[in-house]
């Protein structure tokens, strides 16, 4: 579990700053950085995507160091801060905890009361249940994305607690596909505020009452999505997972900062395509730029092909497998009147008609990124050739 943290030590003094070091290496804790001055420490944690554990040396001046410091705490709420300083009075001690510290470490080093707060972090670290993050991403408009997103969420919800995300900020219909009626959306939770916690985020979302499945939904006004940042969405992402067993993204095909933040960050990045050549260049767009980002296209990524009908088809499964190298995880009917039932009543496909080939189909799929269920059965072989799609 300590390999998941990364350890950020601000002092000045080079002494102390190796002796911490030398504690955290024997603790199998990883030090991504060492600064001299708290002024870095804002910009070094931006740039993180790990859980992060912060010791701050407030000498000389730990007054002053620990009021700069507070600021970087409100920003930074899914960090865990450990300060140290010449404990000459126990007001400063007391303004620490007020502040939110885990653990006040008096100097000279007291080595045993460092490794006895570092247990303790890593104890509670691995009391948080970590969500399954899985996120939807349409290939082509109108490809079901939010049906299919809304129906694995819902299959979800039976075998876990469940929250499922709008990501598709300005043209997002989860809360609609669900008849849900929000009062706040994710511009309320993920716009980087600094108070930000689990409290805030059970008071944005919606429950979907037939399912006990909880929404985020998109900003009610489109110019509210600018509200959104990366730094928001790592946040939420991460108090999310502490507090659900699963966490489905109905996301967009781009990749801002937002949305890149949130490939990062999810378990599984699932292309839904139709078996169309437009629809499989953007897939194939869309894998490069997860590769590009260093995310391991292969290893997290499962495509889903909506709408398939083999004896119809122009382009078969097996000939989009050997344009994009990859294989694909799933295939869903064609029921395009069980879907749109679900669209206009709110209802997901898997309650609103639970014995149509339709739904079992999700159900399966649902198991299947979950880790539950076996893969696709084989798909019919192409009848005849196409042109490439790339």
């Amino acid at each position: 579990m300590s390999a998941a943290i990364a350890a950020f030590l601000v002092d000045a003094d080079p002494a102390n700053r190796n002796d911490v070091a030398q504690v955290l290496e024997a603790a199998g804790i990883a030090v991504a950085a060492q600064l001299d001055h708290v002024e870095q420490l804002s910009a070094t944690l931006g740039r993180s995507a790990t859980s992060a554990l912060v010791i701050v040396n407030l000498e000389p001046e730990p007054r002053e160091t620990l009021r700069r410091l507070s600021s970087i705490m409100r920003k930074f709420p899914t960090a865990s801060f450990i300060t140290m300083a010449r404990a000459d009075s126990a007001e400063l001690v007391i303004d620490a905890m007020d502040a939110g510290v885990r653990a006040f470490i008096p100097l000279p080093l007291d080595r045993a009361r460092l490794i006895a707060a570092l247990d303790r972090l890593v104890a509670d670290a691995r009391d948080v249940r970590r969500a399954q993050v899985i996120q939807f991403v349409p290939t082509i408009g109108g490809c079901g994305a939010t049906t299919i997103a809304c129906g694995v969420a819902a299959a979800l919800a039976k075998m876990g607690k469940t929250l499922i995300v709008d990501l598709d900020l300005v043209r997002g219909t989860v809360a609609n596909g669900l008849d849900v009626r929000p009062r706040q959306s994710i511009a309320d939770v993920a716009g980087g505020a600094s108070q930000f916690d689990k409290g805030k985020l059970d008071a944005a979302v919606a429950i979907h009452r037939e399912s006990g499945l909880a929404v985020l939904a998109r900003p009610e006004a489109p110019e509210d999505a600018q509200r959104v940042t990366r730094e928001g969405i790592e946040q939420l992402l991460t108090i999310a997972g502490a507090g659900y067993d699963f966490v489905v993204l109905d996301s967009a095909m781009t990749l801002d900062p937002v949305h890149a933040a949130a490939a990062r960050t999810a378990d599984v990045n699932v292309p839904v395509m139709q078996l169309s050549v437009p629809s499989a260049k953007n897939t194939e767009r869309y894998l490069h730029a997860l590769r590009r980002m260093g995310i391991d296209a292969a290893a997290s990524t499962r495509i889903v092909v909506n709408r398939f009908t083999p004896e119809r088809s122009d382009i078969q499964p097996s000939e989009i497998e050997r344009a994009l190298g990859v294989k694909i995880a799933w295939t869903l009917p064609n029921d395009f009147p069980t879907a749109m039932a679900s669209i206009n009543f709110g209802e997901p496909v898997t309650q609103r008609s639970p014995r149509t080939e339709l739904s079992r189909s999700l159900v399966g799929l649902a198991q299947m990124l979950a880790g539950r269920g076996e893969s696709a059965p084989p798909v019919p072989e192409p009848r005849h050739q196409v042109r490439s799609p790339t």
